[in-house]
């Protein structure tokens, strides 16, 4: 009986483990925002034509 316990539970850890390794590699990263992915930092960078020149 204590062998089908350990059998058992070992069973659940390599279970449990294969689960949070699936997990993981799923997992989406997070992705990093550069200057030319911000809209408001294009925005200040270019000349508006609406500007008089000095």
């Amino acid at each position: 009986m204590a062998y089908l316990l350990l059998i058992l539970v070992l069973a659940a850890l390599v279970y449990v483990g294969w689960r949070v390794a699936r997990m993981s590699v799923n997992r989406s990263h997070t992705r990093v925002i550069g200057p030319d992915d911000d809209p408001d930092f294009l925005r200040r960078i270019t000349p508006r034509d609406d500007k008089p020149r000095s």
